[in-house]
């Protein structure tokens, strides 16, 4: 919420006062709206940052703050803001993000490092760049004596969380987002968070109960779409490591932020995500010279992916039948927001 409150300032900005419309206007729903008397048409403009000074703006989940945010914006702005929804202009307040996965004109690896030439945050022309792929992981062997074969299947739903959490974001974990970017990852993935995990059968299985965790309604349109996601990074096996390493990169920005306001995330669930991810680090380096783990799991991604094309279009014939046939979710969260509680330790 404060990046697209920024963005929306800098319009204002840019615009001019007078032409966004920011002569203040009455109404009596904003306590910063005035009268049009001679008096308050002569008073200075407050700057918007000034009038949001003391909204924890990172908390956009709670209902209060975004009442509070609305209440501050003058009706001009409020106006300004949903005719921007409903002509769906939001890129002139959002920068359009493209997936790095998606990157146009892929062909193979477009750039994977060790980290060694790392030069910061990506710039608005790196969208699209593949994350470094770290040197971190050891022999699976002298992690554990027997790996179960459901490893590779916490994986999938490792990477369902993953893409989710990227266009949750709009490409931008990070900074501001981590506390954000690790609830997500934990959501629909509880793993990563959890001592005890799941042993699934298949990838089906381990595919449903992520989306179930993400919305329980999710359309079959949405889950077509985080599919297409997993099909692109399960690709190549390079794509796989690069995602694993960003998601292990993530986790380890959040535990060198310090300390953090929320009671949840816990530092000893966020410190137990970071040895999860090394493992499955661990794992991918190891079988990342192997195609055939990788053209297993994406076959039976796409299976899944056709089912829910199918069910798009009967939605769409037959609206009534089609939603007598819902998918079963072994477990259940929130709609698709950044959700406060935790999961089991």
């Amino acid at each position: 919420m404060q990046r697209i409150v920024r963005r929306y300032q800098d319009q204002i900005e840019q615009d001019g006062l007078e032409a966004a419309g920011l002569a203040v206007e009455g109404d009596s729903g904003s306590k910063y709206d005035d009268s049009d008397s001679e008096e308050n048409e002569e008073t200075e403009e407050v700057d918007l940052a000034e009038r949001l000074a003391g909204i924890d703006l990172s908390n956009d989940a709670d209902q209060s703050t975004l009442s509070d945010v609305w209440n501050r914006l003058t009706k001009s702005e409020r106006d300004e803001f949903i005719k921007l929804i409903n002509d769906q202009n939001l890129g002139a307040i959002i920068t359009p993000w493209n997936p790095w996965w998606l990157a146009p004109g892929r062909s193979g690896i477009l750039e994977i490092d060790d980290g060694s030439n790392a030069a910061g945050p990506a710039t608005k022309d790196q969208q699209s760049r593949v994350p470094p792929v770290l040197d971190i992981g050891a022999p699976v062997s002298s992690l554990a004596s027997k790996v179960h074969p459901s490893v590779l299947l916490q994986l999938a739903q490792a990477s369902l969380a993953y893409v989710y959490m990227m266009r949750h974001l709009n490409g931008e974990p990070r900074g501001e987002n981590l506390v954000a970017a690790f609830i997500d990852l934990a959501t629909a993935s509880p793993l990563l968070a959890s001592r005890v995990a799941d042993v699934y059968t298949s990838t089906h299985e381990a595919l449903t109960v992520g989306f179930c965790n993400i919305d329980e309604l999710m359309s079959s349109e949405t889950k077509c779409t985080l599919l297409d996601d997993m099909l692109a990074i399960y690709a190549d096996p390079l794509y796989v490591a690069a995602m694993v390493s960003d998601m292990y990169g993530i986790v380890g920005d959040l535990l060198a932020a310090g300390s953090l306001a929320k009671s949840w995330p816990k530092r000893s669930q966020i410190k137990h995500a970071e040895r999860r991810l090394y493992f499955i680090a661990s794992i991918v380096k190891q079988m990342r010279q192997e195609p055939d783990p990788w053209q297993f799991m994406a076959a039976d991604i796409a299976l899944l992916k056709r089912r829910h094309g199918s069910e798009a279009q009967a939605l769409q014939r037959d609206p009534p039948l089609a939603a007598l046939r819902p998918e079963t979710c072994r477990s259940s969260n929130d709609p698709l927001i950044v959700r406060p509680h935790a999961p089991e330790n």
